[in-house]
């Protein structure tokens, strides 16, 4: 079972000269804080900085913060650096591992480095990996959507078709990791199976036409065939050369597109060595005043706040990677265009070369009657007994598959999943004060729909219940339970206190769990976080100290964004 688990968290507002940082326990962390004082800010910016937005809106909280999330895979420890959609995955010692400009990207490779391979279906009916919301979507309790009976965990879930099922399982292990994999093998010997019996079938096609043409006995000889046969490679030499005709200039305007992007770059890229420049200058230069060189007048400090050079350079960062990106496609897709253009050059140059050996003095009914008819059915039996020998080698394959697949998806696995999943819901809802029920009939997608005070505690049953489950011996993750506050609904001074004690005496001891309320309990917790002033959650004398670690990753981000091609 892979554990995952958050270290800790920086957060840096360069246009505020603010920042904030904290660390988590491996075990139970408590953030203590009353409305507005950054609870829900700091922990949906763990989720944010992995690429997994929740739902709610961050309340005054500047966009061009930087976050700095250190998280850890078993033994592995890595730090991911967030500014807005650009983000940069870090390894141990600092070593940079990759760096993207946009979510979809970064959602595969972060998913590829956590072994996350759930395959999802969108809603164009193609096959899709899981990110950073579906893998965090079971174990995160928003208290924006995720208190009450649907899943409004993270944001643009309708984007999947019955993801929370399939998420669901596959946590559960009902499809675990190794399921995909198999079916992902599968998958790829069938594409391949399919492929080979579709040769088999031209093979044969030829060879029944081919038969019909030439005898055993000894060649058929028909000029007419041959005729037709010159007429219709000619016709493909013209369609080839309208079609490439056509490439041709379509990659004219292509190259005018990669070319005018590679020119706005380097124009901004020479902005902004101006813009550090100017900044290395007003940083280091000793001075008590600044002087206008234009009209001398003298300025005192506020005017360079008014500058805002570092408001300035993050924008034109952004804008040049911006730019970097779209020339990258722009150079992907004239790429392309050229490799389309080079096959229609060798089909050209292979038609060519048969019309112009044709036209020579060997005729196409030498060819045929020196190979002979029988040489000729030899080379296809002898085809069709490779292609044959391959199609049984992949069948056995597949079907060795499928036999473990359908050992994965068995409905003895299932049913001992479910019978775990049942009990630990029923033994949650007595522990939270609620009434037990009849769990015989519940599905693992089976959330509550419990209005007033009891709402909160059955929907932390349900979820307790999953978290159990997954912990099981059929699942495959340790992921940290993160709960934004169960102080939900008018939750009365009776029942908060159990929820509370639940959270911090019965969930597994060896269970990652960040639990946000609004006033300290006496339950035990490993670390207390405390927030005590609304709106501010950064503070000015932490910048110094949190800038010194976070700007080396920022630098080492835009300098592999900005030098990308």
């Amino acid at each position: 079972m892979k554990n995952f688990r958050f270290r800790s968290i920086s957060l840096l507002s360069d246009s505020e000269q603010r920042a904030r940082a904290e660390s988590f326990s491996p075990k139970k962390t408590l953030l203590v804080g009353m409305n507005h004082t950054g609870k829900s800010s700091l922990i949906k910016s763990l989720f944010i900085a992995l690429g997994a937005y929740p739902a709610g809106e961050l309340d005054q909280w500047s966009k061009d913060t930087t976050t700095l999330v250190e998280f850890s895979v078993d033994e592995a420890i890595y730090h991911v650096v967030q500014q807005q959609n650009h983000r940069a995955l870090f390894s141990a010692g600092g070593k940079l591992e990759f760096a993207f400009a946009n979510a979809t990207d970064w959602g595969q490779r972060f998913a590829e480095l956590l072994g996350f391979n759930l395959v999802l279906t969108d809603k164009q009916s193609k096959s899709v990996t899981g990110d950073a919301r579906t893998f965090f979507l079971p174990f995160y309790v928003n208290q924006d959507g995720s208190w009450l009976s649907d899943w409004s965990t993270f944001r643009n879930l309708q984007q999947y078709q019955k993801a929370v099922e399939s998420v669901l399982d596959y946590f559960a292990g009902v499809k675990p990791p190794e399921y995909y994999e198999l079916n992902s093998e599968k998958l790829v010997f069938q594409k391949e199976l399919v492929g080979f019996r579709g040769e088999e079938k031209i093979i044969r096609n030829i060879k029944d036409r081919f038969g019909k043409t030439v005898r055993l006995d000894g060649p058929k000889t028909v000029p007419e065939v041959f005729d037709q046969d010159v007429a219709r490679l000619t016709q493909e030499i013209t369609e080839l050369n309208a079609e490439q005709e056509k490439l041709r200039n379509t990659l004219v305007r292509e190259r005018e597109t990669a070319e005018s992007l590679t020119l706005q770059t380097k124009m901004a890229e020479q902005a902004l060595a101006h813009y550090d420049r100017d900044a290395e200058f007003l940083r280091m230069e000793p001075h008590e005043v600044l002087v206008c060189p234009v009209c001398h007048a003298e300025h005192d400090k506020t005017f360079m706040d008014i500058l805002r050079y570092s408001e300035d350079a993050r924008v034109l960062r952004s804008l040049v990677v911006q730019l970097k990106d779209d020339s990258r496609k722009a150079n992907e897709i004239m790429a392309k265009s050229k490799a389309c253009l080079s096959e229609l050059d060798a089909n050209y140059a292979r038609i060519s070369g048969i019309l112009e050996t044709r036209r020579g003095e060997l005729k196409f009914e030498d060819v045929v009657r020196g190979m002979g008819a029988e040489t000729a059915f030899a080379a296809f039996e002898l085809e069709l007994a490779d292609l044959e020998d391959k199609i049984g080698k992949l069948v056995v394959k597949i079907h060795s598959l499928e036999t473990r697949l359908d050992a994965l998806a068995s409905r003895q696995r299932s049913a001992a999943i479910l019978s775990t999943f049942r009990q630990a819901y029923a033994s949650a809802l007595g522990a939270l004060n609620m009434p037990v029920i009849d769990t015989k009939k519940l599905r693992l997608n089976s959330r509550p729909r419990i209005s007033g005070s009891g709402g909160p505690r059955s929907v932390l049953a349900y979820y307790a219940a999953l978290w159990k489950t997954s912990l099981s011996e059929y699942g495959s993750f340790s992921v940290p339970v993160v709960i934004d506050s169960p102080q939900q609904q008018g939750q009365d001074a009776t029942n908060l206190p159990i929820m509370i004690r639940y959270i911090s005496e019965v969930l597994p001891s060896d269970m990652q769990v960040i639990l946000g309320v609004e006033t300290h309990t006496d339950f035990p917790f490993d670390k207390v976080i405390k927030l005590d002033e609304p709106y501010r959650l950064l503070r000015s004398e932490a910048f110094q100290g949190v800038n010194s670690k976070v700007r080396p990753f920022i630098d080492a981000m835009y300098a592999e964004l900005i030098g990308q091609k």
